[in-house]
C-alpha cells in the first residue's frame, strides 16, 4: 500500500485535493455573490429616508437573500452534492426573484418574457446557483441602462436563455464572471444539464442554461392553459 505519506504526494490525493479546492472556491464566490447583494439591498433601505413605496418590496428581497445564503450554507455543509434533494422548482418564480435582485443591484433593466411555467425535478439550491450567476453575470455587463432580457423555454428539456446589449463577453467591467460560469458549467455537468454561450445577435451574449430531465407543468399553469 505504500507509507502515509507516500499515498498523500500520490495522484489520487492530488486528485482530491484538486476537487476539494474547486468546490470551496466555487461555495466561496457565491458566498460573497450572496452577502454583496445583500449589502446593496442594505444600503438601498438605509438611504431611502422618505420610505419609498417599494421599500417593502426590497425588504422582501432582503429576506429571501439572507434565506439564500442560509442555503447555500447548509447546502456546503453537506457536501455540496449537486444531485441529492432534487424536487419541482417553481423555475419561474425563482427567475423572477433572480431578474429584480440583479436590476436593484446593477440598474439594468432586466426583463422576464412571458413563456411557460416548468417546474424542473432540480436541486433549489443548485439551481438558484446557476441562475443566478448567469443572470448577475449579464446584469454587470449591460450595466446602468442596459438591457437583459431573460426567456423560459420548453422543447423536451427546460432551457433558460439569458441575452444582454453589453459589450461582450470577456469584454465587459472588471468582475469574476468567467469564474462564475466555470462553477456554473461544473454544477451543470454534475447534474446533467449544459451550458451554452454565444455572441447575441446585435451585440452582447447569449447564455443559455439546459436544464436535466423534463419539468412538468405546475397545476395552476395546467388550469390557466387549459381556460
Amino acid at each position: 500500500m505504500g507509507a502515509p505519506l507516500d499515498r498523500r504526494r500520490g495522484a489520487g490525493r492530488r486528485r482530491s485535493d484538486t476537487q476539494d479546492t474547486r468546490a470551496v472556491r466555487g461555495l466561496l464566490h457565491d458566498l460573497g455573490h450572496e452577502m454583496t447583494t445583500l449589502s446593496y439591498l442594505v444600503e438601498a433601505v438605509r438611504g431611502d429616508v422618505s420610505l419609498p413605496h417599494d421599500s417593502s418590496s426590497r425588504l422582501e428581497l432582503l429576506a429571501l437573500e439572507m434565506s439564500r445564503l442560509l442555503d447555500l450554507i447548509t447546502h456546503g455543509l453537506g457536501g455540496m452534492d449537486e444531485t441529492a434533494e432534487r424536487g419541482p422548482v417553481n423555475l419561474r418564480e425563482m427567475v423572477t426573484q433572480l431578474t429584480r435582485l440583479a436590476g436593484l443591484t446593477h440598474g439594468a433593466a432586466v426583463e422576464l418574457l412571458p413563456g411557460p411555467e416548468p417546474a424542473p425535478e432540480v436541486n433549489a439550491v443548485v439551481l438558484w446557483r446557476v441562475l443566478s450567476n448567469v443572470i448577475d453575470n449579464a446584469a454587470r455587463a449591460a450595466g446602468p441602462g442596459g438591457h437583459v432580457r431573460v426567456a423560459i423555454r420548453q422543447n423536451g428539456a427546460t432551457v433558460v436563455e439569458v441575452t444582454d446589449d453589453g459589450p461582450g463577453f470577456g469584454a465587459g467591467p472588471p468582475g469574476t464572471a468567467s469564474l462564475g460560469l466555470d462553477i456554473v458549467t461544473s454544477l451543470l455537468e454534475a447534474c446533467g444539464g449544459s451550458l451554452e454561450v454565444t455572441p447575441a445577435a446585435s451585440a452582447g451574449t447569449s447564455v443559455r442554461v439546459r436544464l436535466p430531465g423534463v419539468a412538468a407543468v405546475p397545476a395552476g399553469a395546467r388550469q390557466r392553459l387549459d381556460r
